[in-house]
């Protein structure tokens, strides 16, 4: 079975978190926590791309012809109420008012050669490049959680559209 996030072949599910660390800064078990989040990032990845606003959907799509040999995911994307509530009282957001809610959002997973996720800052870097560049290209203006002042850590892979540029 193919995947969404470029067309590779699929991994057990199971592995897909496998190269998180176990334990957060806090002990908590995060493997939990992230498969309570998205149990299968890799087959949710079109979902996800659909619930999102048509023109971020865009730019992660044309964020991602442009890296061929970078496959990522949307981890997360359009959230009701309950799931950013979920992620304020795990420390993943400051706001329960986050652009997620309207679809606005994104966060933008790494998989690794065998489709592990992989928070790497060298590739979370080309991602953001990337989608600065496709954004630009199609005339939206976007904020990059690499670039987050005021949060004790920097969020790279969370995008976000600020504004749209009408004609």
């Amino acid at each position: 079975m193919a995947d969404t996030a470029h067309g590779q072949a699929r991994h057990p599910v199971a592995e897909v978190y496998s190269k998180i660390p176990a334990y957060d800064e806090y002990g908590r078990d995060q493997i939990s926590m992230f498969r309570a989040w998205n149990p299968d990032p890799i087959a949710n990845h079109r979902a996800n791309l659909k619930a999102i606003d048509p023109v971020l959907a865009r730019i992660v799509v044309n964020a991602q012809a442009a890296l061929p040999d970078l496959r990522f995911v949307i981890g997360s994307g359009w959230r009701d109420r309950a799931k950013q509530r979920q992620a304020v009282l795990w420390g993943w957001s400051l706001t329960r008012n986050t652009a997620h809610r309207s679809g606005r959002a994104v966060d933008l997973w790494p998989l690794d050669d065998r489709g592990h996720i992989v928070f790497d800052a060298a590739l979370q870097n080309r991602i953001a490049a990337a989608m600065k560049t496709a954004a630009s290209r199609a005339g939206v203006s976007i904020s990059w959680g690499g670039h987050f002042r005021g949060y004790s850590r920097q969020d790279r892979s969370h995008f976000e559209i600020n504004r749209l540029r009408r004609p």
